[in-house]
């Protein structure tokens, strides 16, 4: 964390996040007990979190197996729309592999990212700020390579 985003290190707020994780999971679990029984528990908890992690290590295996690669990275992600569109937006993963610090990772307007506009919307609240995104020209750069690869 201290690599990619130093500032959140600094930030007391998200140091306890961090540090106490369960306590919100907790209380949420609480708090729908009362309201619903275990069956809203069973759901806003478990299944919630069961699923949520499924799909987070779905990401990590079919896209550094299966998909389409835009930027040549050391490694062997891949962008992959159907693990995308599960996700919200994390399985643009070799632009992710390619730019770790940016925010936004479909960057055509057919690869849909709703993780960038819950950002946008944020940003639009004045809730977040010095948003890092990769350039038009590094964009056009890694399709000028990929198209002299095919004619090769």
């Amino acid at each position: 964390m201290q690599r990619y985003a130093p500032d959140l290190m600094k930030d007391p707020v998200h140091l306890w996040m961090n540090r106490l994780y369960f306590v919100p999971l907790v209380l949420c679990g609480i708090g729908l007990l009362f309201l619903g029984g275990w069956p809203m528990m069973f759901v806003g908890v478990f299944l919630r979190v069961t699923v949520g992690l499924h799909l987070h290590w779905l990401v990590n295996s079919a896209t550094h197996m299966w998909g389409s690669r835009r930027f040549e990275t050391r490694d062997d992600s891949t962008n992959s729309w159907w693990v995308a569109l599960l996700t919200f937006g994390e399985g643009w993963h070799n632009n992710h592999h390619a730019h770790p610090r940016a925010a936004r990772h479909g960057l055509k307007w057919y690869e849909i990212d709703v993780n960038w506009w819950g950002i946008r919307g944020l940003k639009a609240l004045r809730l977040a700020r010095e948003i890092r995104l990769i350039s038009s020209q590094q964009i056009n750069d890694a399709e000028d390579i990929q198209l002299l690869k095919k004619a090769a």
